[in-house]
């Protein structure tokens, strides 16, 4: 193999595996270059797909939708087109072929290689290129979009080849559904698989047989939006997760009467023997695709089928980040489980003692749903690396304390599709999983002088497969910013900025900057967003009609949620220390912090008032999170919203009584609300009814014409892997 190629203005470093562009090094997911080098070292030759995913993706099971992909990222970066190829030409349901002169360089010495392909050559070509302008379509996003800045620190981790004890026979799909059917489990004989689905009436339970033809049965039908359901392992019970009456609950496996477990917690998990259910204290949030277990302060649990016995494994803080999606090792001696923490994730297993705490992978992208094999030599779990690999990995492990013995190795492939809920048969044979998308939108709800909905919301700019998030008005309301694309594969996080009426949408930050929230600077001009470029997290001022930009600050630590006072000299943030959030100052001129809340639970994620005098913020009590405010200087906090469930404060009203807020209500739906900072009354704006969408950072206009908020949906089915 040469050790560099040429072509045009690009070249291909081989030696330290890079792309460089008119003399700049790009950036480019590891398995789309490997494509670029197998095309350029078979240039002129029609490249069959399956030779090429063969080559690339090695024994990993991959679908065809992984090359399209590779191959729309190396036109991107490379500035092709696919109608009118100047590097990759598409042989139409066949392949690809590499079409132009290629110079190469073996041992310092440059020599002439390739040959013209339909008349091509490198003097027929242009010797720079721009890319493209597109129309604004973007992808799945993380929330307060740190995901994929951190997954940037995880890339480095080794692909291999997929261990010999699971190589997948086939891979089926078990459910159609136009929404979310989620969380599967198998039965202890594997004939059958109980999973949550809603049929008109809210998600409940359901078993089905896995021979063709098998009709599904409705086990629950209390109206408990009930989810999680776990096969005890002699058949006879399924536990599961209610998010309307709260904890978990335990119900014959054939149907009767329920009866709860737990009156905390959610996400359970059989121990082998039938003796423990172990599971997470938080509440479980999986009718959002991309949940990866719980935040703080959740920690793991376990307690005995008929509730006795009951004892916390974990403790706060010790591994940093809230505790979830617990799974029990064969033997009963440890439980593997994942930590969240804004966009921070890690692996861990745990002695069910609580002692002889191990990190399985290095912390960083999201990972799912981890289960042992059923030989208790690995662990398989769903995760996003470097931004760019979906799918189900494996590490392996000692069977005696769970260290990790080597590094992950990649299964599967998924495209954009996050793979969770994970269900080994109890022979290791089968694997269930959940593929979740998502479906993203910014909504414009018109309001009236007094704040009043004013008409129906529209949709003012949406994309299939993502998330579009944390919009921000500029102040005197004719723009808005937002983040777009964290989470897509191979695609990092983008700030874009558009009219107030979704007109004339463009992207500021370039794909390799990976920003991550935006806000406004006071004059209008410029705003403030967040890096994570070269692993660390930094703080731009960008002028927003030249590009221009400069760092003005740096985090040494997650900053949670940024805001910027209204006269532009301080940072609110929100970091979590020792497992929990509180809320900081960052004086921009002489970069000073200084903390001003000390909650012992939760009092994070401010926005600042118009006047600066205060910030909202939420203030987490037990299991319900409300919207506060405080003095911006610190002091005590003064509760607006009380009452059971999820509350997440926005923007305020530009006469700084009012603050809208997103709502988990008691039926699960998520919805608008303002609450008045002097008279504490509550109006509720939206209606919305689906379990699987929500509504989040809702921020209201200077104009005070229309709130901008973030609507996503969730959609997946069923999957079922075959191993050899």
């Amino acid at each position: 193999m040469a050790r560099r190629y040429r072509f045009d203005d690009v070249e291909i470093d081989v030696s330290n595996f890079r792309v460089l562009k008119a003399g700049n090094a790009v950036a480019i997911e590891p398995k789309a270059l490997s494509v670029l080098i197998f095309l350029v070292e078979n240039r002129g030759r029609l490249i069959e797909k399956r030779t090429l995913i063969d080559a690339v993706w090695n024994e990993a099971f991959v679908t065809e939708n992984v090359l399209t992909r590779a191959i729309a990222q190396l036109r991107r970066v490379l500035g092709d087109d696919a109608k009118e190829a100047r590097y990759i030409e598409t042989v139409p349901t066949r392949g690809y072929r590499f079409v132009v002169r290629v110079e190469t360089e073996e041992d310092g010495d440059a020599i002439s290689g390739g040959s013209e392909i339909n008349g091509r050559n490198s003097a027929s070509s242009p010797t720079s290129s721009r890319r493209s302008s597109r129309r604004y379509t973007i992808s799945a996003v993380v929330i307060l979009g740190a995901a994929a800045l951190a997954a940037i620190a995880f890339s480095v981790v080794r692909r291999r080849s997929v261990p010999d004890d699971l190589h997948i026979l086939r891979e089926t799909q078990l459910t159609t559904s136009d929404g979310l059917t989620l969380c599967p489990s198998f039965s202890p004989d594997a004939t059958a698989l109980a999973y949550s689905a809603d049929r008109g009436k809210g998600y409940e339970i359901f078993v089905r047989q896995l021979s063709p033809g098998s009709q599904e049965v409705q086990i629950t039908s209390d109206g408990g939006q009930n989810t999680e359901p776990a096969w005890s392992p002699d058949g006879e019970l399924i536990a599961y997760y209610s998010h309307v009456r709260g904890g978990i609950w335990l119900i014959p496996a054939l149907g009767g009467t329920s009866r709860k477990l737990s009156d905390f917690g959610s996400h359970p998990s059989w121990s082998r023997d039938g003796q423990w259910i172990a599971f997470q204290s938080g509440e479980s949030s999986d009718f959002v695709s991309y949940d990866t277990g719980a935040f703080p302060p959740s920690t793991i649990w376990v307690v005995r089928p008929d509730g006795t016995g009951a004892r916390q494994i974990t403790e706060l803080g010790k591994p940093e980040g809230g505790h979830g999606s617990p799974s029990w090792s064969p033997d009963g001696k440890h439980i593997v489980f994942v930590t969240s923490q804004f966009g921070d994730h890690g692996l861990w297993a745990v002695g069910a003692d609580g002692l002889g705490l191990v990190r399985m992978v290095p912390d960083g992208p999201p990972d799912y749903d981890p289960v042992y094999s059923p030989d208790g030599k690995s662990i398989v779990y769903g995760a996003i690396v470097a931004a760019v690999n979906y799918g189900l990995w494996q590490i392996r492990i000692s069977p005696d304390t769970s260290a990790p013995l080597g590094e992950p190795t990649q299964l599967t492939n998924s495209g954009s599709s996050v793979l969770k809920n994970l269900s080994f048969s109890s022979d290791g044979k089968k694997l269930l999983y959940v593929a979740a998308g998502t479906n993203g939108s910014l909504q414009s709800l018109p309001i009236s002088a007094t704040g009043e909905p004013n008409g129906e919301p529209r949709s003012l700019v949406s994309a299939e497969g993502c998330r579009i998030i944390l919009p921000a008005f500029s102040p005197d309301g004719s723009r808005i910013a937002f983040s777009s694309c964290l989470g897509r594969a191979g695609v990092l996080t983008e700030i874009w900025v558009m009219n107030s009426d979704g007109s004339n949408a463009q992207q500021l930050t370039p794909d390799a900057t990976a920003g991550g929230q935006s806000v406004w600077y006071p004059d209008g001009r410029h705003i403030l967003f967040e890096s994570g470029v070269n692993g660390r997290r930094e703080v731009f001022l960008m002028d927003v009609d030249t590009r221009q930009q400069r760092e003005i600050t740096e985090f040494d630590q997650d900053a949670g949620r940024i805001a910027l006072s209204p006269d532009g000299t301080q940072l609110a943030y929100s970091p979590s220390v020792g497992g929990v959030v509180n809320i900081w100052l960052k004086n921009l001129a002489t970069q000073k912090t200084k903390q001003i809340t000390f909650d012992k639970e939760l009092l994070g994620f401010p926005m600042w008032s118009p006047n600066g005098k205060f910030l909202s913020a939420e203030l987490k009590r037990g299991k319900s999170i409300n919207v506060a405010i405080l003095p911006s200087s610190g002091g005590a906090a003064t509760q607006l919203t009380f009452g059971s469930g999820t509350r997440f404060p926005g923007g305020w009203s530009p006469d700084g009584d009012k603050i809208v807020f997103a709502e988990l209500q008691a039926d699960g739906y998520w919805n608008l609300w303002t609450v008045s900072r002097s008279t504490k009354t509550v109006k509720q704006l939206t209606h919305y009814t689906k379990l699987n969408a929500f509504v989040r950072s809702p921020v209201m206009s200077p104009r005070r014409d229309q709130i901008v908020y973030e609507y996503t949906e969730s959609t997946g089915n069923i999957w079922m892997l075959e191993f050899k």
